[in-house]
Order: C-alpha cells, then sequence, then structure tokens
C-alpha cells in the first residue's frame, strides 16, 4: 500500500511539472527578439553611392594622380621626355638590343559622356629596347559642339612602366576638337634596353576625359632618367 501511494504521488507530480515546462518552453520562444538583418535595397544603395563618390574623387584628381605617378613612377605611368631629350637618351645606352622583340599593343577608351571615337594607327607594334617609335592616334568628335579634353596614359604590366620612355605624346596638354572634326596625333616613345627581360609584350593604352578649357593645370614634369 505504502509503495502505491508512493508510485501515485510521483505520477502526480510528475504530470504537473509537465505543463510548466512546455509553458516556459512556449514563453521563451514568444520573448525571442528576432535578428534584423539590412534589406538588399538598402545595401545596393550604399555601394552605388559609394562607387559614385570613389568615380567623382578619381575623376577631379585625374591630373593630379597623373602628375604624382609621372614623378614616381608609379601606377603604370612611364616617364615623360622632352622631344629633343630623345637622342641624347638614345645615344647613353649602346644601341637597340636587337635580339629581343617586345610587343607594345595599344588602346584607348573616351569616359562616359565624351563624343570622341579615337583609335591607333596601328593595332600594335614589334619594337626592341633601346630603339624609339613613331606611331600617332586618329582623333574624330561625333559632335556638332566643340569638344575639349585630356587622355591619361597607361602601361601595364607595371614592371615595364619605369622603363617606357614617353618622348612626344598628346596626353602632354589639353586637347580640342572643333563640330564634327577629326584630327591625327603623334606618339612618340621608346623602351629603355633596361626593361626587365621577362617582359615580351606590353599595352600602352589611354583613357579620355572632358576638360574646363577656363580651368589651367599643371603641365606634366618632363625628366629624364
Amino acid at each position: 500500500m505504502f509503495s502505491a501511494s508512493r508510485s501515485s504521488t510521483c505520477s502526480s507530480s510528475s504530470s504537473d511539472s509537465s505543463p510548466t515546462r512546455s509553458g516556459e518552453s512556449r514563453s521563451y520562444r514568444r520573448t525571442r527578439t528576432p535578428v534584423k538583418r539590412p534589406s538588399n535595397t538598402l545595401l545596393g544603395a550604399a555601394i552605388g553611392v559609394l562607387v559614385l563618390l570613389m568615380f567623382t574623387f578619381a575623376y577631379a584628381n585625374v591630373p593630379l594622380f597623373k602628375l604624382f605617378c609621372e614623378r614616381f613612377g608609379l601606377g603604370g605611368q612611364g616617364k615623360a621626355r622632352m622631344k629633343g631629350e630623345a637622342a641624347s637618351a638614345m645615344s647613353s645606352t649602346t644601341g637597340p638590343i636587337e635580339s629581343r622583340n617586345i610587343t607594345v599593343s595599344l588602346m584607348g577608351v573616351s569616359a562616359s559622356g565624351l563624343p570622341i571615337r579615337f583609335r591607333p594607327s596601328v593595332p600594335s607594334v614589334v619594337t626592341n629596347p633601346g630603339r624609339s617609335v613613331h606611331l600617332s592616334y586618329v582623333f574624330t568628335n561625333m559632335s556638332d559642339d566643340s569638344v575639349h579634353f585630356r587622355a591619361i596614359h597607361s602601361i601595364v604590366p607595371e614592371q615595364a612602366a619605369r622603363e617606357f620612355q614617353l618622348i612626344q605624346c598628346f596626353c602632354f596638354e589639353d586637347q580640342s576638337l572643333g563640330p564634327r572634326e577629326s584630327r591625327t596625333l603623334p606618339v612618340y616613345f621608346a623602351l629603355s634596353p633596361r626593361i626587365p627581360t621577362g617582359i615580351e609584350e606590353m599595352t600602352l593604352s589611354y583613357t579620355l576625359f572632358p576638360r574646363d578649357p577656363k580651368k589651367k593645370l599643371p603641365v606634366p614634369a618632363r625628366e629624364a632618367n
């Protein structure tokens, strides 16, 4: 009899505690705070604003960035020379290294909204270290208004940029085209004999940016190596 009574008491106690734990579990689930995650729309808008600010900063500082790269040989800008310095630069070496052939590809693109089409006289040229190359680009204004612009050049790979000597280039100063005008502008460069031996191909490319003719830009330093 005593054993049955104890069993009944335990069973009653067990049945009473069960609803309590279940109720606590339900109460816990109800009071949990859901984690709020940013919507895809807000995230996309934030990224778009960041990209726009970066582009605006880069666009506003193109001339300063170009001058900085030319001065310190960074960012694939190469070095500029006065036209009269070309002969002395080449004569200070042992002459062209004809055993080495390097292919230089030429490219160009206009910034969005700039109505200019331009192309190199040849898509690529094979040259030797120590030999000068004379090429040209053809520019055409596709609009009925005059256009003012500045070309920014870039050279890849960067290991070759330090030994790329830009002697004469339309990128040294602002350019302008009248309505529907076409013009051919020269490019005169040379590769230094010191260019790394592993380089067999490189690319010279230009990007055109619109310019306000009322605003003066500093002239890039043209200094010898």
